[in-house]
Parts: structure tokens; C-alpha cells; sequence
């Protein structure tokens, strides 16, 4: 068949320009022949400059985009000709300092009729190896609609050139400037997923975002080089489709330089509904 990867579609669709922006490469290896179980999808990103955070590398915001799309795609690619849309994501970082290129794994545990379980590796190819994040997402499975889902496989989609004067992801992800528990981002054409929803990434950065101003709040909470987000839970209720999107935080505690914030996430245009709920765990760095 001919592939139409979705990195690789006309500059008009914006399902291009996440993953292009942390320069996400994507391979499929199939099972060995006989075998009737999922691909494994591998990854590997590098660290950008504009992207690394208070921690020294990637935000966790950033490095659930990554796990978001790379997850997603494994999950679509079990359950075709239909498709999937991320409804919780869960990760567990080990180490905030990268080096890069980041490597992800993505391994599907559970294919069933209505949704799938996807569980990713994280680790730094340029620290030996040395484990980043574990994460676990779970998607539901869709009805693709007129979305056209046709690749070669396995499928093979090449790490996006460089982008010069690339902006930090707070201002690619169109969060606004701000500082304590509550921050908005504006829903541009750009953070639309292929449904015309926003990207799942898109709320991960903004769910670090959010809890790191709210913790940033507390003196206890800082370290000598500010905070960083670290273990985060998300459930995606409902999905995001008018914006502006706003998230509430409230801080729980701080014991031995680690916050825990609880973030609401709410569309503003929708009637203020709350699209997302979940947990960030902030370190002091």
C-alpha cells in the first residue's frame, strides 16, 4: 500500500508539527512470521537545546509528548483499519539530566475491542543507555472515519531536519506567561491532533507548566535552580476542542523537596468543562 505517514503530510495538516517539533523518529519492527501479536515501535529524539528545562534535559512535558505520540502510534498500528485516542497516561521518570538521543521503546500488552495497553521505555543513548521514564498509556480505539490510514510496513518515518530559532515549549505550546496556581494556553490549529482535538502532548506540557508555577509558589518547594516536573498521572476525561484551555492547581504537600500538585484542566469554551485530571510530582533542582 502507499504510506502516508502522518509526519510526513502536506504543510496545510497540522498533525505534522508536534512531533516534528521534538524531531521524533519512528520505526516499526513486526512479530517474526507466524507470531500473531503487536509490532514493536521504536523511537529516538534528540535533546534540543530550547527544549531542556531547570532539570538539565527534556521537560517532562516535552518527554510525555514523545511517549504520547510514539505510544499512540503503536497502539494504532495494533488495531487497524481502525484507530485510537489516548485516554490516561502515567509515567515515571528516573533521571532528569539527559544528554540525548533519547531512545523509546513501545510495547503493546493488551489488544482488546474497545481499548489498548501500551507500556514505553525511555533511555539516554549518549548516558550509556541509563533509564529515563517508564510510562503506561491506555487508548481507546475509534472508528477512523474519513481519516485515510494506509503505510507501508513496517513503517519507517526519518527524524525532521533541525528547525533554526526553534521557540521554547512554553511558547510553542501557546501557554501563556504567568506565575501561580492557575495557567491558560490558547488552542492553536497547530496542537490539533488528526480528530481536530488537542494533542495529548499539548496538555502534558501544560499540566508541567501548570504544576511547576503552582509549586514554584511555596520557598520550601525551590531549589537553586527553580523546580522541575517529574512522575505525572493524567486521565483524560473528554476531549478539547474550543479552548482556551485553563489549568487549576492545588498544591498538596512538600516533604523533602518534592511537591505534590493536583492539576484540573478545564475548557473554557466549552461550558468549563474539565477535559483532564491529574497529578504532578515537582522536584526542587
Amino acid at each position: 500500500m502507499t504510506a502516508v505517514p502522518p509526519d510526513r503530510l502536506p504543510d496545510t495538516d497540522p498533525r505534522r508539527h508536534v512531533s516534528d517539533y521534538f524531531r521524533l523518529e519512528r520505526w516499526e519492527v513486526p512479530p517474526p512470521p507466524g507470531e500473531e501479536r503487536p509490532s514493536v515501535v521504536f523511537g529516538r529524539a534528540p535533546v534540543d537545546s530550547h527544549q531542556r528545562g531547570p532539570g538539565g534535559g527534556i521537560r517532562i512535558g516535552g518527554l510525555l509528548t514523545g511517549i504520547d505520540s510514539l505510544g499512540g502510534f503503536a497502539s494504532g498500528l495494533a488495531v487497524l483499519p481502525q484507530w485510537i485516542v489516548t485516554t490516561s497516561l502515567m509515567a515515571t521518570v528516573s533521571e532528569l539530566t539527559h544528554v540525548g538521543p533519547l531512545r523509546l521503546r513501545a510495547d503493546v500488552l493488551r489488544r482488546g475491542r474497545h481499548s489498548v495497553v501500551t507500556a514505553l521505555d525511555v533511555v539516554d543513548e549518549g548516558a550509556d543507555g541509563r533509564h529515563v521514564a517508564a510510562a503506561t498509556m491506555t487508548c481507546a480505539v475509534l472508528d477512523p472515519g474519513a481519516m485515510t490510514l494506509e503505510f507501508t510496513r513496517p513503517v519507517v518515518v526519518p527524524m525532521p531536519d533541525p528547525q533554526p530559532d526553534a521557540p521554547g515549549p512554553g511558547e510553542f505550546f501557546c501557554i501563556e506567561p504567568g506565575e501561580g496556581p492557575v495557567t491558560r494556553l490558547r488552542l492553536e490549529d497547530r496542537l490539533r491532533n488528526p480528530w481536530g482535538i488537542l494533542h495529548g502532548g499539548a496538555v502534558a506540557m501544560l499540566a508541567d507548566e501548570a504544576a511547576c508555577r503552582a509549586a514554584a509558589a511555596r520557598p520550601d518547594a525551590v531549589g537553586p535552580d527553580g523546580v522541575a516536573a517529574a512522575d505525572v498521572v493524567l486521565h483524560y476525561l473528554r476531549p478539547v476542542k474550543v479552548g482556551p484551555v485553563e489549568a487549576r492547581c492545588t498544591v498538596l504537600g512538600t516533604r523533602a523537596g518534592r511537591t505534590t500538585v493536583r492539576v484540573a484542566i478545564h475548557d473554557i469554551g466549552a461550558d468549563d468543562r474539565m477535559v483532564t485530571a491529574g497529578s504532578v510530582t515537582v522536584l526542587a533542582v
